[in-house]
């Protein structure tokens, strides 16, 4: 009885989908030839003083960043940091550091917000 427990506890507890604020989803995905790769995505929007909205989605499980301002659609690739995140391509530059988000563009600043 007691291995039925912890059985049915370990298959409950192993889907942890999450919605909030942003959008947390954990789970497995299986691609079409049958192997699994664990999933860990994270959508949100922040709009700074200005009222200008960055929409995010960060998949952690393969380092990218989708941003989209003002109707563009920009593809990041995360970079390591001692702290914050950092995502880059060859024309952006996307930081977020105890809670202030900046987005550069060819070093030029375009969207900044702190919380």
């Amino acid at each position: 009885m007691v291995i039925l427990f912890i059985v049915s506890l370990l298959t409950f507890g192993s889907c942890n989908n999450k919605k909030s604020n942003g959008e947390i989803i954990k789970g497995e995905l299986k691609s079409a030839d049958s192997s699994s790769k664990n999933i860990n995505i994270v959508s949100s929007t922040t709009t700074n003083k200005d009222g200008i909205s960055l929409k995010y989605t960060f998949n952690n499980s393969d380092g990218t960043c989708i941003l989209e301002l003002n109707g563009e659609i920009i593809e990041l690739k995360q970079e390591r940091t001692a702290s914050g995140i950092k995502y880059s391509n060859e024309h952006f530059i996307y930081t977020n550091w105890h809670g202030e988000t900046n987005l550069f563009k060819d070093g030029k600043l375009i969207f900044s917000d702190s919380k």
